[in-house]
């Protein structure tokens, strides 16, 4: 991403007010500064977190002057500034003093961000506005569309409305009203302009950071620019947003001329899942009044039920909610086998190949703690010699961390969802981050996964929670060095279940705990029907018994990850199709899709289901024999 913010003129900073100083005010610098005195390095520093790369540290070295600053967050009127610009990419500041000649502005400074910081994107604006991202960055875009009719929310009935600038001095989400709703009007905007055609995209890419598509119809066709967007949330209260690379707030064409803005610190007064609302001045011969340009999320647009009943204005997010565990102990101690779990009275902790460590940030939006998958990065280098470092834990109280520069003895307790041990413990240090205290928050536990995140706090939100963890990534130890191979599940195929379902499609059932059946009944052993994050089920079978003229397709239904493994229609158009080998054997492979251990027994039915009608020859639902077909599985393996 490119993300060059380009200085505007001091003139528009003055018009703002900047000339309330009088020549007598100390603070203001000798009239005879010039624009080659304001170097980077001498007259202030631009520098970066050193733990926190992507918040800019700004610092005035003037002595005696009064410090202004034009940022990628807007202007700034101050000796120390701090800016948190979460993209990766190219970005420009320009540092001025004030004097009594005015003020005097240096060279714009260019300086590089080399890494994205997700965990800057945890406040619900930047979901609301933009799609959010995943824990891998990826991001979600928000498609806008002008207001059409009234949604019950936003005050609003069409795509603009007029608010008094008396009865705005501030602006402040969900703290304002309009003075006059016009709705659709024939001299404004009436319904059939073309601008309702009109859209904005606003989406989060880890490589081209923060993207905005402009999309506006007009009299005389459409007009389409693709751009960045810049949102300024160091005051969540007053959100600013700032387009560049062509890009604009989106208003119809017969307003052009009406604001002088609407590229540079525009105001976001309403923004939740369902409704956008911006403000911008207006500037010509009428007179300064604010115009509030209403948009509608195209998804609400096209099903309003998706508004909740209560029509709140903004929805807010959710309260961090740290990690809790019934009887964390146990869990400690806790190892999964492939036949068995046992409770150990001693663990063992080695870092994760992959990722040893990383950041995890609370998402408000999600009500979850994710990874930020920074891990590589510059402000989080690879770990060198990662198959050194061991915690081992035993039962009685004793820990004994191993790392390439020796080794750590402590005693620790167990305390609701942390580790405390009576002495300082260093889990693992890489550059400026070390993941070391005598409290380890446990941000994750999963035995079945041979999964523990240890976590130590980094930052607090506005309540003084904790939404960031600088976190060690672990896995324990197995017994005897674990499973090596897959693990045969034994198939009885005389107990295999295979009727006709829906008159359509033939069913192959392993097991469905609705049944009523004993666990002795199935075909195979329901309790090992397991399958760890990273594992998939394969079987092997071969059909007869049906005299086919076409090849249908076969495929596992379940009910393990609803929202992508699908039932008969649907699975044989979706990933989970395979084409039936009708006169030798099938391989067909169930992956786990859920990000977590699965476990089928109890909750989940596991079956294969095959297409009949329109691929049997002469069928007829009424006379096919599902009792003559055939099932023999060669084999069923979890690996």
């Amino acid at each position: 991403m490119k993300t060059i913010i380009k200085s505007f003129l001091a003139s528009a900073i003055v018009a703002a007010g900047l000339t309330s100083c009088s020549p007598d005010d100390h603070s203001l610098a000798s009239p005879s500064v010039m624009t080659e005195d304001l170097i980077e390095g001498i007259a202030y520093s631009v520098t970066p977190n050193a733990e926190k790369p992507n918040k800019i540290e700004l610092r005035s070295l003037t002595k005696g002057a009064t410090a202004v600053w034009n940022t990628p967050q807007g202007y700034k009127q101050a000796a120390d500034v701090t800016l948190d610009l979460p993209f990766s990419g190219t970005y420009e500041v320009t540092y001025g003093i004030m004097t009594q000649a005015g003020i005097v502005w240096g060279e714009p400074y260019t300086f590089e961000i080399g890494v994205n910081d997700f965990g800057m994107l945890s406040d619900d604006i930047w979901t609301n506005l933009a799609g959010g991202v995943d824990e891998n960055g990826n991001g979600n875009p928000k498609k806008w569309v002008p207001v059409d009719h009234s949604y019950g929310i936003g005050d609003c009935s069409a795509p603009v409305m007029y608010m008094s600038p008396d009865d705005y001095p501030e602006p402040e989400l969900d703290n304002w009203s309009p003075n006059w709703d016009p709705g659709f009007q024939s001299w404004l905007i009436p319904a059939d302009d073309p601008y309702m055609d009109s859209y904005m995209v606003f989406g989060l890419d880890p490589v081209k950071g923060a993207t905005c598509e402009i999309y506006r119809n007009t009299a005389n066709g459409p007009q389409q620019v693709s751009g960045n967007f810049n949102l300024n949330n160091s005051d969540p209260k007053h959100p600013l947003i700032t387009f560049t690379g062509g890009t604009y707030s989106l208003h119809n064409e017969g307003f052009d001329g009406v604001c002088a803005n609407y590229t540079n610190d525009i105001r976001i007064i309403r923004c939740n899942p369902y409704m956008l609302q911006i403000a911008t001045m207006r500037t010509n011969s009428e007179g300064p009044w604010w115009i509030v340009w209403n948009f509608v999320a195209e998804d609400v647009q096209k099903d309003p039920s998706l508004i909740p009943s209560e029509g709140p204005s903004l929805i807010e997010g959710q309260p961090v909610a740290e990690p809790k565990y019934d009887d964390l102990e146990s869990l400690l101690f806790t190892i999964a086998g492939s036949d068995a779990t046992y409770l150990a009275t001693q663990t063992t902790y080695l870092l994760n190949d992959e990722k040893p460590y990383d950041m995890m940030w609370w998402n408000p939006a999600a009500g979850a703690w994710e990874w930020i998958e920074g891990y590589g990065s510059s402000w989080a280098p690879e770990l060198e010699g990662i198959e050194d470092y061991a915690l081992t834990l035993e039962k009685a109280g004793k820990a004994t961390m191993d790392t390439p520069d020796g080794s750590q003895s402590a005693k620790f307790t167990v305390d609701g969802n942390k580790i405390v041990f009576d002495s300082e413990i260093t889990i693992l240090s890489a550059g400026t981050l070390s993941v070391s205290g005598t409290e380890f928050t446990v941000m994750s536990i999963s035995p079945d996964d041979s999964e523990v995140v240890l976590g130590v706090p980094v930052e607090t939100d506005a309540n003084g929670d904790v939404n960031k963890y600088l976190c060690a990534n672990m896995k324990i130890k197995e017994i005897g060095g674990g499973q090596t191979g897959p693990i045969v599940i034994p198939v009885d195929n005389t107990k295999l279940g295979i009727y006709k379902e829906a008159d359509k499609y033939l069913r192959i059932q392993f097991y469905n705990p609705w049944a009523g059946m004993d666990d002795d009944a199935w075909p195979i052993d329901p309790t090992k029907l397991k399958m760890k994050k990273d594992q998939k089920m394969v079987l092997k079978f071969t059909i007869n018994g049906i005299e086919w003229e076409a090849t249908p397709k076969a495929a596992f239904c379940c009910n393990m990850d609803e929202e992508n493994w699908l039932w008969e229609p649907g699975c044989f158009d979706n990933f989970q199709a395979y084409t039936l080998n009708t006169t030798g054997e099938n391989v067909m492979e169930l992956p786990n899709t859920t990000g977590k251990t699965y476990s089928f027994y109890g909750s989940g039915s596991l079956q294969v289901t095959v297409q009949l009608a329109g691929f049997v020859k002469d069928f007829d639902p009424e006379t096919f024999d599902a009792e003559a077909v055939t099932v023999n599985v060669t084999s069923l393996t979890i690996e």
